[in-house]
C-alpha cells in the first residue's frame, strides 16, 4: 500500500470517528420540557365535540410534542374515551373526571409518581348556571400530579384547574384553596395551568401569583408584559360567547422547592386555534417550553419588598370583595386572608416564610 493510500485511509478513519463522537455527544443544553394547556370545550351544549376532539388529538400527536398536556372541560365519558384512545400510546393519562364531573385531564410523557384531586370548598355562587351544574353534579376542582422526566434529577408538581366562571369572590376562595395545598407541599417546584376565568389585570391573577410565589410563564416569554392584542378567549372566535377579547388561560410556575435548580421560560405561544371557520374550542391553547437551570435563581431584597407591598395592596382589595359576601362559607376565607396579611406585615409565620422563598 502506498503512502498516499495510507494517508487517505487514515483521514477517512478519523473523519468517521469524529462524526461518531459528534453523533453520540450529549446535548450540552439544560434539560427541558414543554407544557400544553387547552380548554377543550366539551359541555353538553357544545357542538361537534367529537369532530373537534379528533382534530385536537391529531395536533397533540404532531411534532414537536409536549411532555405535559393539561386539558379542561372534558366532561363526558365518550369525550374521555376518545382522548385516551388517541393519545394513550404517547402519554400516561390521569383522568380524575371519570370519578367526578370536574372536567380536567392531565397527560404525561414521564413517570406519574402520585396524584391528588380536591374539590374546591366554595363551588358556586347560587346563580342559575350553578343550579344547572349542581343538577349534573358538575364541580370545579384542582388535580395535582407529581411527575418526573427522563434525565431530570427532580420531580415536579403539575396542578391543573378550572376556576369559577362568573364570581370573583368564589375565584378568590378557590385561589386560597390552591395556596393552602401549596403550603403543605413545598418540596417540589409547582407548575400550575388551567382556565382561570380572570383577565390579565384582574385581582385574581395578581392574587394567585403573589400568594403562590409564582411567575406567569407566557408573560415572561413575551418579555415581561402582554401586548394589547393578546387574547386566549377572543371576540373573533365563532364558538365564543363574548364580544370582546379576554385572556383566561395561563401557565404559572413557582421555583420554591428543595432542589437547587430553577425553571426558566424558553418560549411561549398561543396555539390550538384551528381555523377561523372551524376553531377547536371557544378558547385557544397556551404552550410553554421550560428549561431546568442548574443553579438557583436569586431575587434582590428590594424586589421581595416590592412584592410584599403589592401583595398587601391586592389582599386589601380581596378582603373588601369577600366582606361583601353574606354567605357563611366565605367567612373562613376572610379570616384566612386577614391572617395572611398580618403575617406579611409582621414578617413571621408559615406563609411569610414561603413568601420569602420566591425566586
Amino acid at each position: 500500500m502506498t503512502i498516499a493510500k495510507i494517508l487517505v485511509l487514515g483521514t477517512l478513519f478519523f473523519s468517521i470517528t469524529g462524526r461518531a463522537e459528534m453523533y453520540w455527544q450529549a446535548d450540552p443544553r439544560p434539560p427541558r420540557f414543554c407544557l400544553q394547556n387547552f380548554n377543550a370545550y366539551g359541555p353538553i351544549y357544545a357542538s361537534k365535540v367529537e369532530e373537534r376532539t379528533e382534530r385536537m388529538t391529531g395536533l397533540l400527536q404532531g411534532i414537536p410534542k409536549c411532555e405535559v398536556v393539561h386539558l379542561q372541560e372534558v366532561w363526558n365519558d365518550s369525550h374521555i374515551d376518545q382522548i385516551e384512545k388517541s393519545l394513550s400510546r404517547q402519554y400516561n393519562i390521569s383522568s380524575p373526571n371519570r370519578d367526578a364531573k370536574i372536567g380536567v385531564m392531565s397527560l404525561f410523557m414521564g413517570d406519574i409518581k402520585g396524584r391528588q384531586t380536591v374539590d374546591f370548598a366554595v363551588n358556586n355562587e347560587g346563580g342559575i348556571l350553578d343550579a344547572v351544574r349542581g343538577a349534573f353534579n358538575v364541580k370545579k376542582a384542582y388535580h395535582v400530579v407529581r411527575a418526573s422526566f427522563y434525565e431530570m434529577a427532580e420531580d415536579f408538581f403539575f396542578m391543573n384547574t378550572h376556576l369559577h366562571p362568573t364570581s370573583q369572590a368564589v375565584r378568590l376562595t378557590q385561589a386560597l384553596d390552591l395556596l393552602q395545598w401549596r403550603l403543605k407541599n413545598q418540596d417540589e417546584k409547582l407548575i400550575l395551568s388551567g382556565d382561570f376565568n380572570a383577565d390579565i389585570d384582574s385581582v385574581e391573577r395578581k392574587f394567585l401569583m403573589l400568594t403562590l410565589g409564582a411567575r406567569d410563564a407566557m408573560e415572561e416569554s413575551l418579555g415581561g408584559s402582554y401586548p394589547q392584542w393578546y387574547c386566549t378567549y377572543c371576540a373573533g372566535n365563532p364558538l365564543g360567547w363574548m364580544l370582546s377579547n379576554h385572556t383566561f388561560d395561563y401557565i404559572f410556575f413557582s421555583n420554591v422547592g428543595k432542589s437547587e435548580t430553577s425553571l426558566k421560560v424558553l418560549d411561549g405561544q398561543v396555539n390550538m386555534r384551528g381555523t377561523p371557520r372551524k376553531p377547536l374550542s371557544d378558547h385557544y391553547g397556551v404552550r410553554v417550553e421550560f428549561s431546568v437551570e442548574s443553579e438557583k435563581s436569586a431575587v434582590a431584597a428590594e424586589v421581595l419588598e416590592t412584592r410584599r407591598r403589592q401583595a398587601l395592596e391586592v389582599f386589601a382589595v380581596a378582603e373588601h370583595i369577600l366582606k361583601q359576601q353574606k354567605e357563611t362559607e366565605f367567612q373562613p376565607y376572610l379570616r384566612l386572608l386577614q391572617d395572611l396579611s398580618n403575617q406579611l406585615k409582621s414578617r413571621s409565620g408559615a406563609f411569610n416564610t414561603y413568601f420569602e422563598k420566591f425566586h
